[in-house]
């Protein structure tokens, strides 16, 4: 049966076209036109289509933020060259990125943001959940409980994408957050002192994991999808994914050790702190981006909005 989902997944690959910023880099504009008005649904020659374009051929131009990397000197002297006419040549996207002020904050921010979520303990949940609820409700199917796990992650999913335009990121980051911390805490207490049933930590477990799913573990995604422009937006996606399954492969890897030294009700305490600091750095690092163009994030990470949207 998987092999058979691994199929259907390469015929849907072969079947889409490839991305417009792909497109307009390697074949020229009217491909990249024929990809936008494709995925739009539109008349490659309809205006919405014509603006897209313009926005796309506007966001992959040579970088206008150029850092302070070299010493005065250095950079009159590429004034100079400029003034004679010598074309300036365009920074690499990974200087882009760990240079330039709005990337590398932009990158920060999501790099905290998807790193910290991992250790509010979700993956390792998810793999022990059969072993965490045989414990915590012995009475009910372990299967049973697996499904209603997989359900509640899928709703708070779709909550997510509901919710996220209609309150915006950083509101739905900081309340989930503070939802999670709470639930777990609640799981340690009662995992510690067993004065309430056992059933309320699955409840709370579900509780969790539908919070965590509705912003702390979604809405990192859409702050990938944002923060970048697209000259630096595959390698900043490239970099972050991997560094999501490193750290993933960190907390699975410790949980057993955890549980051993710990206790569970005392991961569940060290899960409710990252909770903590999630919120924390939603109030004080992530930028609100809802209604916003990413020509207007990059001011937005550079300091010169005064006001958020």
């Amino acid at each position: 049966m998987n092999i058979l989902f691994c199929i259907l997944y390469v015929a849907l690959l072969l079947s889409i076209m490839e991305s417009p910023v792909f497109l307009l880099k390697k074949r020229g504009p009217e491909a990249a036109r024929e990809s936008i008005a494709y995925y739009k649904g539109l008349s490659s020659n309809s205006k919405e289509v014509t603006d897209a374009l313009a926005r796309l051929k506007q966001e992959i131009m040579p970088a206008v933020e150029l850092i302070a990397i070299c010493d005065t000197d250095e950079l009159e002297k590429e004034k100079l060259n400029d003034d004679n006419g010598v074309e300036q040549e365009k920074m690499p996207p990974y200087k882009i990125l760990f240079l330039s002020p709005a990337p590398r904050r932009g990158f920060i921010i999501v790099a905290l943001t998807v790193s910290v979520q991992i250790l509010m303990g979700m993956v390792a949940v998810q793999v022990y959940a059969k072993t965490i609820f045989a414990q915590a409700a012995p009475n009910l199917s372990p299967h049973l409980c697996s499904v209603l796990f997989a359900l509640v992650l899928f709703s708070g999913s779709l909550f997510c994408g509901f919710l996220s335009d209609r309150f915006g990121r950083k509101p739905l980051l900081i309340t989930s957050s503070a939802i999670v911390g709470v639930c777990l805490f609640g799981m340690g207490v009662i995992t510690h002192t067993n004065l309430v049933p056992a059933i309320l930590t699955a409840v709370l477990m579900l509780i969790f994991c539908f919070a965590f799913m509705m912003g702390a573990g979604s809405v990192p995604y859409v702050l990938l999808a944002e923060l970048f422009m697209s000259d630096v937006q595959s390698l900043a996606s490239m970099i972050l994914m991997n560094l999501m399954w490193i750290v993933n492969f960190f907390t699975v890897g410790i949980f057993p050790f955890m549980i051993k030294i710990f206790g569970m009700h005392g991961s569940f305490y060290i899960f409710a702190l990252f909770g903590i600091i999630n919120v924390l750095v939603g109030i004080f690092l992530v930028p609100e981006t809802k209604g916003l163009t990413k020509g207007e994030i990059q001011e937005l990470l550079l300091g010169r909005r005064k006001t958020m949207r």
